[in-house]
């Protein structure tokens, strides 16, 4: 089994050697990283500049370093150091990735969901610490140790359920952690966007973010997470297309639409094209 471990906190990020210290002994594995912090750049892709890419050691480990993003990252691994992998692992993130606004906001589950879409399954990995000091919790190294090797062995052995693409896992630190596991759907909403005004030592105005909790949603990971103290596996489909039936239902509501539509275009390209001699 061949895996690339990755993240989205910088090669010099604890979690991501946490990450790697669990799996080490199931298959070969290649660590590659950004030379800096590049948290919640969701999917974002270099095309603006060229990339640089290095090979360094650093806490024993051999691992390859880019200036580009996660995602550059990962295609750096598989096109450029020519890596097939089996299984994509990321993280572990500095911070928890509960709610679908944090998925589609997280560097780190954007490199499993770019995996997922060239066809390697992927696994994330997220820990509710703020600073990398906390890394160093035996405890919190204990338990991220045994779901990482858990999850990866039942992986190698019996593969994704169908129509999973992607497993995003968020760890509670101790002493929040309960000792429970559930298999959870992602919230929607995480908090609610709002803004501090203030002015800077120039005098000119500035808005600082910060997020007001949102009630979290029973039967979601925010709830198994924050009220009950669990660790969350929440099982995530790449295909954001509707099924057949909604795409034929949206076209029968809007049939007169589709129809002015098309009239008005045609008209429009009688008059802007010329005619066929």
């Amino acid at each position: 089994m061949r895996l690339i471990v990755t993240n989205d906190d910088g090669y010099l990020s604890p979690g991501l050697y946490m990450l790697y210290e669990a799996v080490k002994g199931l298959g070969e594995t290649f660590i590659i990283s950004t030379q800096f912090p590049r948290s919640a750049t969701g999917r974002e892709i270099t095309f603006s500049r060229p990339l640089r890419l290095f090979r360094t050691r650093y806490m024993g480990c051999n691992v390859y370093v880019t200036d580009g993003t996660p995602i550059d990252a990962l295609h750096l691994a598989m096109e450029v150091l020519g890596i097939a992998p089996d299984l994509v692992l990321s993280g572990v993130n500095v911070g928890e990735n509960l709610s679908l606004q944090h998925i589609f906001y997280s560097g780190t589950i954007a490199v499993a969901i770019e995996s997922a879409l060239m066809g390697v399954p992927a696994v994330a990995f997220s820990v509710d610490v703020v600073e990398f000091s906390e890394f160093n919790s035996e405890l919190l190294r204990g338990v991220t140790r045994v779901v990482v090797k858990s999850l990866i062995e039942f992986v190698k052995v019996r593969g994704f359920p169908r129509g999973v693409d992607v497993l995003s896992v968020n760890i509670p630190k101790p002493p929040r952690f309960k000792g429970c596991v559930e298999v959870v759907k992602a919230a929607r909403v995480r908090w609610k966007a709002s803004y501090r005004e203030g002015r800077d030592p120039r005098g000119r105005r500035y808005y600082w973010l910060y997020g007001i909790p949102a009630k979290a949603e029973e039967d979601t990971d925010v709830a198994a997470f924050e009220s009950r103290g669990c660790i969350t596996i929440t099982p995530l489909s790449i295909d954001l297309n509707l099924g057949t039936r909604s795409i034929s239902e949206l076209e029968a509501a809007l049939g007169g639409v589709l129809s002015g539509i098309k009239t008005e275009l045609k008209g429009l390209l009688r008059r802007e094209l010329p005619a066929k001699p």
